[in-house]
């Protein structure tokens, strides 16, 4: 996790100075439409992970309202589902983080865009916002993956067991 971050940072540290050197120009309309993608696309990501873990795992959620119920959580059939599981919080964690940042981005533009503070340093401030625009970007397609990934584990595990029960019927 902690070096998934340094990369993170380190990605937006490049970009930053790709973005100045290159003198990248952009509307701030155009940065809007982007950033407005990422926030439907994270709400996406809610409600079909959401919709997962309250189905998969009704046990689980029970963790919310109280702590101790996380005990009575069976995972035995396999360590499979546990990874399953954080998969699954994970990109809802991921997302909540983009949908955060992409107000905090908003908010930034609203209070500082007609600053002195802004207008000469705009170049960098311009780079930065698209330079985290794109991690943020990359932070949700990784988190779009995982529901893939999930979809793609349930459609197997569907079948896998259709099959071993249609196996056992014919015995």
């Amino acid at each position: 996790m902690f070096c998934r971050i340094i990369l993170y940072l380190l990605l937006f540290s490049v970009l930053i100075l790709v973005f100045y050197l290159l003198d990248i120009k952009y509307t701030y309309s155009d940065l809007k439409e982007y950033l407005l993608v990422l926030l439907q696309t994270s709400i996406m990501v809610f409600t079909i992970m959401g919709l997962w873990i309250a189905f998969l795992y009704p046990n689980a959620l029970q963790r919310l309202v109280d702590p101790e119920k996380i005990e009575n959580v069976d995972f035995s059939e396999a360590s499979r589902d546990a990874t399953r599981l954080e998969g699954l919080v994970g990109s809802v964690l991921r997302s909540a983080f983009v949908v955060m940042m992409i107000m905090f981005i908003f908010i930034l533009k609203l209070l500082f865009t007609k600053t002195t503070i802004y207008n000469s340093n705009a170049n960098i401030i311009d780079s930065a916002a698209l330079s985290f625009s794109i991690v943020l970007g990359i932070l949700q397609f990784e988190s779009i993956w995982k529901v893939i990934i999930s979809n793609i584990m349930f459609v197997n595990d569907f079948h896998k067991k259709k099959e071993d029960r249609q196996a056992d019927a014919d015995i």
